[in-house]
């Protein structure tokens, strides 16, 4: 009997997986022939509508600062430019060739934004070479292609305000909607610390941010309809994952998943004693699974594709990103400095006051209750949600290579601390205001 039980269970296990690897070899064929569709569509009109844009980029330069001397004002004008050059690309390759290694134009003689504008204006003046970005899916250029269609880079950035503001206010009405007002606070400050306005202005911010502002009303809708058992929640951590790999630029990827895991915890709330770690280990590594997954599929993808091995160019961007040591002539640095240095953009005198403000008001009603009670009682979601604001921390450490030298974007992750610490926060002066939402009703 016994080990019909166990065999049963394996069973489960075979067929649960073979679900997601499914779903992940559709999502890798999808994601190939949407890029396929858009890299089809004659680029004229696009190239016009980025040519119309060439104010911008000559008057704002690289990395415009909104607030000067404010890291986190700053916008990406330098990445913004490789992906509105991908769009616009019209070299003689192939369709194919050009999917996976996604070219954008590059020169010598001039700085990217300079290239890209002098491309898109067609100056003959200087010299263009093709230069191939293939490591990263690049999936963003679905929408911005079809975009560019249309509008031009000021257009875009109006037009991501509008819908990103559009997001938001559903986001907070939801919250209202399923009684979890109290969260508002937390989440809104979270998204301070992303900075919408960045997230606007900079399509190299938007992606992610898009993600995590879907993933939210995803989960909340959700949770609304009552359609929230353990699986059904599985699939959109693995679904989630996926996404941030087709459509980032590897900007601060960790962000939707540790805003999930906190949503997840409040809503599971006292359960999380009966239920342990296993369950929220399992979505983490659903998610990591669609993360790497989808992003090796798309070396995969192309290496069969092109028959050039993507995987070798790949890997070795991974060690230099994880890799601690020396970035553009610096005299060396350690995975700390990296820490040190991300968290350095908000060290700056408004954020210290809010955060004293709000780490004020949440001590004072906290002490007002039966402190030592309500820690004992709810023990194990302080243990997790703490562990959750540990994760940029950790992420940072790893990824020190790359967080380092791309610092004032990269903090971005520590969005994810302050959500997870305001919420417990919250949580803890109400507690009991959080029992209707559980997950396993």
């Amino acid at each position: 009997m016994k080990k019909m039980k166990q065999l049963g269970l394996w069973k489960i296990k075979i067929c649960s997986f073979l679900k997601y690897a499914g779903i992940l070899c559709s999502c890798i064929m999808i994601g190939v022939l949407l890029l396929l569709a858009v890299y089809m569509l004659p680029v004229k009109s696009m190239k016009a509508n980025v040519a119309r844009s060439s104010e911008i980029f000559n008057y704002e330069g690289i990395y415009p600062q909104m607030v000067s001397g404010y890291k986190y004002m700053q916008l990406d004008n330098y990445t913004d430019s490789i992906m509105l050059g991908a769009a616009i690309y019209d070299g003689p390759e192939g369709t194919i060739d050009k999917t996976v290694n996604n070219y954008h134009p590059d020169s010598e003689q001039l700085s990217p934004e300079l290239a890209l504008t002098n491309y898109a204006n067609e100056v003959s003046a200087y010299e263009y070479f093709q230069m191939p970005y293939g490591r990263y899916w690049h999936g963003y250029l679905v929408p911005l292609k079809l975009l560019l269609l249309f509008f031009d880079y000021s257009d875009i950035r109006v037009l991501n305000f509008f819908m990103q503001s559009f997001l938001l206010f559903m986001i907070i009405r939801q919250l209202y909607r399923i009684r979890m007002e109290q969260y508002v606070p937390a989440f809104l400050i979270m998204i301070f610390v992303l900075n919408p306005l960045t997230a606007a202005l900079s399509l190299q911010f938007s992606s992610v941010y898009y993600i995590v502002l879907f993933s939210t009303i995803w989960f909340l809708h959700l949770v609304e309809r009552r359609m929230t058992a353990e699986s059904t929640i599985n699939y959109l951590f693995f679904a989630v994952g996926i996404l941030t790999a087709y459509f980032d630029f590897l900007t601060y990827p960790l962000v939707p998943l540790g805003i999930l895991i906190v949503l997840y915890l409040i809503l599971i709330g006292e359960n999380i004693k009966a239920t342990g770690i296993k369950p929220l280990l399992q979505k983490g590594f659903l998610w990591g699974a669609g993360y790497g997954g989808m992003w090796s599929g798309k070396w995969l993808a192309g290496s069969i594709l092109t028959k050039h091995n993507l995987f070798a160019d790949a890997l070795n961007q991974i060690f230099l990103r994880t890799s601690a040591g020396f970035y553009d002539g610096s005299d060396g640095y350690s995975r700390l400095d990296a820490l040190w240095r991300n968290i350095g953009v908000l060290l700056k005198w408004p954020f210290l006051i809010a955060f004293l403000l709000v780490g004020g008001t949440f001590l004072i009603c906290f002490l007002r209750e039966h402190t030592i009670h309500i820690i004992r009682q709810n023990a194990a979601i302080i243990l997790f949600l703490a562990a959750t604001a540990l994760l940029p921390v950790v992420w940072i450490l790893i990824t020190a290579g790359h967080a380092y030298g791309h610092y004032w974007f990269t903090y971005k992750e520590l969005a994810i601390s302050c959500f997870a610490v305001v919420s417990l926060g919250t949580y803890l002066i109400n507690p009991g205001r959080d029992e209707k939402h559980d997950l396993h009703e």
